[in-house]
């Protein structure tokens, strides 16, 4: 059956995409990619289970190009290159060679780390040597940069660099020939680190985004930020577009807009397959455990050619037409002492459709003045990346004396929160405390901006600026530095650290806060987002057993823009000794 343009827009030009797939039922796809990306492999074949996955995937849909979009292994690993082509020539073995997909691959960092035992600084030094060498333990036909072509479409492969940069001059000659040679044709790039602004948190490379901008006929594939491909936010339209592929080991940390909460990595075995027609490029996401894809009545659809004005997941439109979860109109949170001190907040799950990317938890205070104050708020996952049988029917969260130092009226806010972050209909509970008994403090200041140095980067001793009641962040890592002594304990000795914190962030990224032990560098806790905009005074408490005796710690404020930060109270709890 024949579509125009015009009618074929009007199939997708509202978010969910339903139905519309029947009027193309009989016509073949002119390519088929399969992509994968963030494989981490380690050093044996076992480590290579969801590669093999994938791939079988990817066999039985017949596709005509496979791509690896970036950190194929957790490390340099020879062993892990050798045993992840093994993988593919078992699944492949009773295809002829001249009639198995062709192969691409993006060489990022994590396929540079520990190559002759190297980090950051040496990249100029080892990062052409080491790719090299996975090239040919992989068995690559391409290198670092190529180009080429793929049943008459255009593909461009850029690679991740560290501290020399990406040679931005090159790739863009390469895709402004591509573009040029191939009229009307998407150009297919793939890059591990996605142009920034675009995909999932916004995380990327501002000049990509720059470079891609000038060319409509850009349609970007990344990896690097981890996530869920039933994340929504994983495509993105404007001057271009960009898809970001997931990965195919495990997400889910601070960076992804949790805030507040130490969260726990997901396993992820999500993968694409990409067909690519006259009109049109449709996105297929799939588990590659089982092969079930994800929302297969929702498949992401690109018309063709790229039009800024009618693109369906252009950020606008898609944030205008997608739903909000919510709750069963009975629904009711749930408190419960627990042993240890503090409470149990008990969470029921949301109902229907769309399930929730997260729940929003606010703690409230009730001041003098009867006005409920924002006091914390902790996030967690809901369960849009899981199947239904996998769906709980509550969640549990914790909430120790710390958060309740003063005693007094507290209120708990919870509501479902859809992937670009519009929350549905909140449920709440008042709780009463009476003043806890915190446990005993090791070290406390109501002045930490006093008594404590707050320092540019991993090491030396530059302050960062104070204004007023803030100090003015450059987009640079900073660490709050405590008195020494103040973490003395054995391996296994439990602290807790309460702090009240204020951000101040106009922009993505919003920073995160870990505890680091500095020599060797090891984190107590995981990445804990603050919230974009003026939080206001925030409390946020970590809880922590300590990895080894000698570890001493400070407050590590990275990975996010500019903008302003005040520590007000800090205390730090000794929780239990190891005997």
């Amino acid at each position: 059956m024949a579509i125009g343009r015009r009618q074929f827009i009007g199939c997708v030009g509202s978010i969910p995409f339903v139905g519309a797939m029947a009027a193309f039922a009989e016509e073949k796809p002119l390519l088929r990619m399969g992509v994968l990306t963030d494989t981490h492999v380690g050093e044996t074949k076992a480590s290579c289970r969801r590669v093999k996955q994938a791939c079988r995937l990817f066999r039985n849909h017949g596709v005509d190009m496979i791509v690896n979009v970036g950190d194929v292994a957790d490390y340099h690993y020879p062993s892990g290159y050798k045993a992840y082509r093994e993988t593919v020539n078992e699944v492949y073995a009773k295809i002829a060679v001249s009639d198995r997909p062709e192969e691409l691959f993006v060489y990022a960092a994590h396929d540079f780390f520990k190559y002759k035992n190297s980090s950051r600084k040496d990249w100029q030094r080892h990062a052409t040597a080491a790719f090299a060498d996975m090239q040919r333990l992989i068995g690559a036909s391409n290198g670092p940069y190529a180009q080429g072509l793929i049943k008459g479409f255009p593909y461009v492969v850029l690679p991740q660099t560290m501290t020399e940069g990406l040679d931005l001059a090159r790739c863009e000659r390469m895709i402004a020939d591509a573009a040029a040679a191939n009229p009307g044709k998407p150009v297919f790039v793939f890059a591990h680190v996605p142009p920034a602004n675009t995909t999932r948190t916004g995380r990327g490379h501002p000049e990509k985004t720059k470079m891609f901008s000038r060319y409509p006929q850009v349609v970007n594939i990344s990896g690097h930020t981890h996530g869920s491909l039933s994340d929504e936010r994983a495509i993105w339209q404007g001057a271009f577009t960009s898809v970001n592929a997931g990965c195919l080991q495990n997400w889910g940390d601070g960076r992804d807009g949790i805030v507040g909460s130490n969260v726990q990595r997901i396993n992820n075995y999500g993968a694409l397959i990409v067909d690519v027609y006259a009109s049109r490029i449709v996105f297929r996401r799939f588990d590659v455990r089982d092969s079930e894809e994800y929302h297969a009545e929702n498949p992401w659809v690109v018309p063709w050619p790229h039009d800024p004005a009618t693109a369906p997941y252009a950020l606008e439109r898609r944030n205008r037409n997608m739903p909000k979860p919510a709750f069963a109109t009975d629904a009711s949170l749930k408190l419960s002492p627990l042993k240890t001190g503090g409470v149990l907040l008990t969470v029921p799950a949301a109902v229907g459709e769309p399930r929730p990317f997260a729940y929003r938890v606010r703690l409230e205070r009730r001041a003098a003045n009867g006005k409920w104050l924002l006091h914390a708020r902790r996030d967690f996952f809901g369960d849009a990346w899981q199947r239904k049988s996998e769906r709980p029917e509550k969640y549990e969260m914790e909430f120790a004396d710390a958060y309740f130092c003063d005693g007094g009226r507290y209120r708990f806010r919870v509501s479902p929160v859809n992937f670009i972050g519009k929350e549905g209909k909140c449920v709440s509970l008042e709780y009463g405390v009476p003043a806890p008994a915190a446990a005993p403090a090791v070290w406390e200041s109501s002045d930490p901006m006093k008594d404590c140095p707050f320092l540019f980067g991993l090491a030396g001793n530059v302050p960062v600026p104070r204004n007023g009641d803030f100090y003015e962040m450059d987009g640079r890592d900073a660490r709050l530095v405590f008195p020494k002594g103040v973490w003395k304990g054995a391996k296994g000795a439990k602290f807790r650290f309460v702090a009240d914190i204020h951000t101040v962030q106009e922009h993505l990224p919003a920073w995160t806060l870990v505890l680091r032990n500095p020599k060797p560098l090891k984190n107590a806790t995981g990445r804990v987002s603050t919230p974009f905009g003026d939080s206001g005074m925030l409390r946020y408490v970590f809880e922590f057993e300590k990895l080894a005796s000698d570890h001493d710690y400070y407050l590590l404020v990275r990975e996010g823009c500019a903008g302003k930060i005040r520590f007000g109270r800090i205390r730090i709890e000794r929780v239990s000794a190891v005997n």
